[in-house]
C-alpha cells in the first residue's frame, strides 16, 4: 500500500525545469511553489511523461499538475487533450488555460455537435472537450486525433456514475493505448487498482490548502448541537438547523454553501434565510439582466437583495452565471443548491452544510436512498476558501445523536466508494462496442475482446455482454460478421450521430411500423429513447397530458408503473417542445408545464439532436417520407418556429420574435428582405435592420456557392 501524503515538502517554481516563460506566468498568477500533492507529482515524472494517477481533495491543486503536464508535452512539439465530464467545466479549464496563448500555444475547446470531425483543432496544441464529445470524435476517425500523444483525464472518479461512468471507461482505453495520460480524481478507495487498470503510478494525498472540519448536525434540546469528527462540538441557537448555522457562520465573515434534494427545497431553504437577513447596499439582483426571464426575475430578485440564491439547473445558464459570479466576488452570502453544483465550477465557501443525505430514486418511485459517499466528499470538498479561510467547515443535518453516529462513520470516518466498471449493462455495453468499431474496426472478434478485457469489467462478465452485444448488432443489422467484424451503413451512421443503438432501433422499429405520424407522435417516440431528457411529470399532471393529445402516438401506453411514468414524461416533453415550434413563448412554456428556463434549454437542446439523428436515421433507411418531415421538424425545433418562419431564420440575426414580426408584416422571405429594406428598418428600428438585410444579402450570396 502507498501512503497518503497529509504533509510534505513544498518546491519553489525556480527549482524546476521549466521554461522561463512558463515561470512567469504562474508567478503572475501568485504560483510561487508547489504544494505536496504537486511536489510528489513533479518528483514522480510529471513533467518527464510519466503515466500517473493523482488522487486528491477538492481544491489541492490538480488542474496545476494538469497545465504542468501538458505544457512540458506541447513545448516539446507534443498535442494535448483535456477531457472533463461536464460543459460548465470545460469552459472553466479554457478559461484557465487560455493564460498559455502568450507563450505561442493554441488552446481549443469543443463540447456539441457530435455529428462533427471538428477538423479546425488540427490547429491547436491544447484541446478541451467533454468526455462525450471526445469518445464522438473517436468514432468518426478525426484525422487530427493521431497527433495527441497526452491526455489529461479529469475527474475519473465519475466513472461510477450510471450515465458518464461507460463513456469515461472507453475513452480512458483508447487513451491509454493512445499516449501518454494523467487521470485526476477525487481520493478513491481503490486507488491502486484504477492506477493498474490504467497502466499509471497512483499519486494519492489527504493534503487540503485549507484544513476541513467535517462533523453532524442535530436537535439537542431547544438549541442544536454540532459534533466534529475531532470530538469538539458547538451549539446554534433557532428554529431551524440549516438557518441556525448558516447565520453563525455569515455572523462571522463566512460564505456558505448549502445542499438540498430537490429545487423545491433549495427555493424554499433560500428564501427562508434571506428572511433572516437584510438587505445589501449593493445590490446583485440588478445584475440580473432582461434577457432573463420574468419568472427567474421575479423569484431571484428579493433574494439576491439580501445576499442569497439557488441554484439548480432548471435555471438559465445566464442566471446561473449570475449567482456564481456574485459569489466568487463575495456579494452574495449564501447559495442554496442542488447537488449538481458539487460536481460542477469551482465555488468554494467557508461552510458546507449538506441539509439531506437521502435523495429520491426516479427508478423506484416514493423511495429514498442514502447519497454515496463520493457524493458527500464532492460537496464537503468545497468548504474552505484558499486566501480567506485557515479552515473550511462541512456538517450533515441529521435528525438525533444515534443518527449522528452512524452517519458520522458512514460519510465522515470512511473512504469513498471503490470505482468499477458501469458498463455492465445492454444500454451502454452495446453502444461501447458500436463505438469500438466505428473507431477502430473492422476487428477481429479476439480483437473486440481484447477492448473488452481492457475495461474494468470482470472477464467473465465482459465475455458474456459481448456474446449478447455482437449477436444483437448482428441481429438489428448494426454490424456484419465474417473474418472481421465491420459496421453496415446504418451502424456507421448511428455511431457518427452518437446515438444509443437502442435508440436507433426503437426509431426504426416505429417508423416502419406504417402508422401515421404527426409531429407530437414524432417526439413522443424520441422522447421515448434512451439518449432523451426525463422531465418531471406531478400525478395532477396525467389528465392534461392526454387532454393535449391531437393524434395517435407511435408508443401504445403501458400499464406497468414505472414504464408508465417513462411515457407520461416522453409525452410531456413532446408537448412542451410542441410548443416551442408553435412559436408560444418562452414564459408561457415555463409557467404552463411547470419547468425551470434551464429545463427547457436542455430539452430543446436534446430534441434538437434527436430530431436531427431521427431524420439521418430514416435517411440512412431509405425512408424518404419519414426522412423528409423529420428533418423539418429537426429545423422548427432548432429555431422554435413555425414551418413558415423557416426561410427567415436561416439569416443571422433574425430568431423566432423578429422572424414572425417581419413575417406578419408581409415579408415571408429573405427575398423579401432584399426587396424592401426600408421596410425591415422601420419593424426592427434602423440600426438593428441595416444589420439583417446585410447578413439577408450574405445568406443569398452563401446558398447560392
Amino acid at each position: 500500500m502507498i501512503a497518503r501524503l497529509t504533509s510534505g515538502k513544498w518546491i519553489s517554481i525556480d527549482e524546476l525545469n521549466l521554461d522561463s516563460r512558463v515561470k512567469d506566468i504562474l508567478k503572475e498568477r501568485g504560483i510561487n511553489g508547489l504544494n505536496p500533492v504537486q511536489t510528489k507529482a513533479v518528483e514522480r515524472g510529471l513533467m518527464e511523461g510519466k503515466r500517473l494517477l493523482v488522487a486528491s481533495p477538492t481544491a489541492s491543486g490538480k488542474t496545476l499538475l494538469a497545465e504542468l503536464g501538458m505544457i512540458s508535452r506541447v513545448l516539446e512539439g507534443g498535442k494535448a487533450i483535456y477531457a472533463v465530464p461536464l460543459r460548465a467545466l470545460a469552459q472553466e479549464k479554457y478559461d484557465t488555460l487560455k493564460a498559455w496563448e502568450r507563450i505561442g500555444i493554441k488552446v481549443g475547446m469543443t463540447s456539441g455537435d457530435y455529428d462533427s470531425d471538428d477538423q479546425w483543432l488540427k490547429y491547436y496544441d491544447i484541446v478541451v472537450s467533454t468526455y462525450e464529445k471526445l469518445d464522438s470524435l473517436w468514432r468518426r476517425k478525426s484525422p487530427w486525433l493521431s497527433q495527441v500523444n497526452y491526455f489529461v483525464l479529469d475527474e475519473v472518479h465519475y466513472m461510477n456514475d450510471g450515465e458518464r461512468g461507460p463513456v469515461i471507461e472507453g475513452v480512458a482505453i483508447r487513451a491509454k493505448r493512445a499516449g501518454t495520460l494523467l487521470a485526476l480524481s477525487a481520493t478513491v478507495r481503490n486507488y491502486t487498482e484504477v492506477a493498474d487498470w490504467l497502466g499509471a503510478e497512483p499519486v494519492v494525498s489527504d493534503w487540503r490548502p485549507v484544513k476541513l472540519r467535517e462533523g453532524v448536525l442535530f436537535p439537542d434540546g431547544r438549541s442544536f448541537k454540532v459534533v466534529f469528527q475531532d470530538g469538539e462540538s458547538m451549539t446554534v441557537r433557532g428554529k431551524d438547523p440549516i438557518i441556525a448555522f448558516t447565520l453563525s457562520s455569515i455572523s462571522t465573515g463566512g460564505q456558505v454553501l448549502v445542499f438540498r434534494n430537490s429545487r423545491r427545497n433549495a427555493e424554499s431553504t433560500a428564501r427562508r434565510i434571506a428572511e433572516e437577513l437584510d438587505e445589501l447596499d449593493d445590490d446583485p439582483s440588478l445584475l440580473l439582466g432582461e434577457e432573463i426571464v420574468r419568472e427567474e426575475r421575479e423569484g431571484l430578485s428579493p433574494l439576491l437583495a439580501r445576499g442569497v440564491a439557488y441554484h439548480h439547473a432548471g435555471l438559465s445558464k445566464g442566471a446561473r452565471d449570475v449567482i456564481e459570479s456574485a459569489f466568487r466576488a463575495r456579494k452574495l452570502k449564501v447559495i442554496v443548491a442542488t447537488p449538481t453544483l458539487a460536481a460542477g465550477v469551482n465555488l468554494p465557501a467557508r461552510t458546507v452544510i449538506v441539509g439531506d443525505y437521502h435523495r429520491y430514486n426516479r427508478k423506484v418511485l416514493g423511495f429514498q436512498e442514502e447519497i454515496p459517499v463520493m457524493e458527500y466528499k464532492q460537496m464537503s470538498g468545497r468548504a474552505g476558501r484558499p486566501g480567506f479561510d485557515d479552515r473550511g467547515e462541512a456538517v450533515i443535518v441529521v435528525r438525533n445523536s444515534r443518527e449522528a453516529e452512524r452517519v458520522m462513520k458512514k460519510y465522515i470516518h470512511s473512504e469513498p466508494e471503490e470505482l468499477s466498471s458501469r458498463l455492465g449493462s445492454e444500454l451502454s455495453f452495446f453502444s461501447f462496442i458500436l463505438g469500438i468499431l466505428a473507431s477502430d474496426g473492422p476487428l477481429s472478434e479476439s480483437e473486440v475482446r481484447k477492448f473488452v478485457e481492457d475495461s474494468m469489467l470482470p472477464r467473465e462478465v465482459g465475455e458474456r455482454y459481448m456474446e449478447r452485444a455482437i449477436e444483437w448488432l448482428d441481429q438489428k443489422e448494426f454490424i456484419r460478421l465474417g473474418k472481421q467484424i465491420s459496421l453496415t451503413g446504418f451502424g456507421r451512421r448511428v455511431a457518427d450521430l452518437y446515438i444509443n443503438p437502442f435508440t436507433a432501433q426503437l426509431v426504426k422499429e416505429k417508423v416502419m411500423e406504417g402508422k401515421d405520424s404527426c409531429d407530437l407522435a414524432y417526439l413522443h417516440l424520441l422522447g421515448s429513447t434512451p439518449d432523451a431528457p426525463v422531465i418531471s411529470v406531478g400525478r395532477y399532471e396525467e389528465d392534461r397530458l392526454f387532454d393535449e393529445l391531437d393524434c395517435e402516438l407511435l408508443i401504445d401506453e403501458p400499464e406497468e408503473e414505472t414504464e408508465r411514468y417513462e411515457f407520461l414524461s416522453a409525452l410531456k416533453v413532446g408537448l412542451v417542445v410542441r410548443d416551442w415550434i408553435n412559436e408560444v413563448s418562452e414564459e408561457d412554456i415555463l409557467e404552463k408545464w411547470n419547468v425551470g428556463s434551464g429545463d427547457l434549454n436542455t430539452v430543446v437542446e436534446t430534441m434538437d439532436w434527436l430530431t436531427y439523428s431521427g431524420y439521418h436515421v430514416c435517411e440512412v433507411l431509405g425512408l424518404k417520407d419519414h426522412t423528409e418531415r423529420l428533418r423539418t421538424l429537426n429545423l422548427r425545433v432548432k429555431d422554435g418556429v413555425s414551418e413558415e418562419l423557416l426561410d427567415l431564420v436561416k439569416v443571422k440575426g433574425i430568431g423566432r420574435r423578429r422572424a414572425r414580426i417581419l413575417y406578419d408584416a408581409g415579408l415571408k422571405s429573405i427575398m423579401d428582405i432584399l426587396a424592401f429594406p426600408d421596410k425591415v428598418k422601420e419593424l426592427l428600428g434602423a440600426k438593428l435592420g441595416e444589420n439583417v438585410v446585410e447578413q439577408a444579402a450574405r445568406t443569398v450570396t452563401g446558398l447560392h456557392q
